[in-house]
């Protein structure tokens, strides 16, 4: 996937601001689905969620099943290692914000454009779960 050096802006913000979102919904609502100090709630609302990133204009792709996997790879990547290594955020939020700046000179294959996206959605979790703890 290339985007003659711009990078399309929905694709890089817009899984971040999903996972932000979704991270904040344990804190104003209360539901049995979404526990406060838990992930699980704001990844699995993520993970249904991200399928609307497939059919974005800039997600110009005849291999869309190759974009949804890589997303959800890339989301098991960046969450799986969470449950074990606390610390585990860090690594996530540093490789998606380098590849951020690399992506839109790159011409990458839709399955680690998903990655990238994936990864941006978890980093997005992550960030806004540890501000909304603080902040709530």
């Amino acid at each position: 996937m290339n985007w003659d050096g711009r990078l399309p802006m929905s694709l890089a913000l817009g899984p971040f601001l999903l996972g932000f979102l979704t991270s904040i919904l344990p804190y104003l609502i209360e539901h049995p689905f979404f526990v406060e100090e838990s992930l699980k709630g704001p990844v699995a609302l993520s993970a249904l969620l991200a399928i609307q990133f497939a059919f974005y204009p800039e997600a110009n792709t005849d291999r869309k099943v190759d974009l949804l996997g890589g997303i959800y790879v890339g989301m098991f990547v960046a969450f799986a290692p969470q449950l074990i290594f606390f610390v585990w955020f860090i690594p996530v939020f540093l490789f998606w914000l380098a590849r951020t700046s690399t992506m839109a000179r790159s011409n990458f294959p839709p399955f680690r454009v998903g990655l990238w996206i994936g990864n941006g959605i978890l980093s997005g979790v992550y960030f806004g779960s540890i501000l909304s703890h603080f902040i709530f």
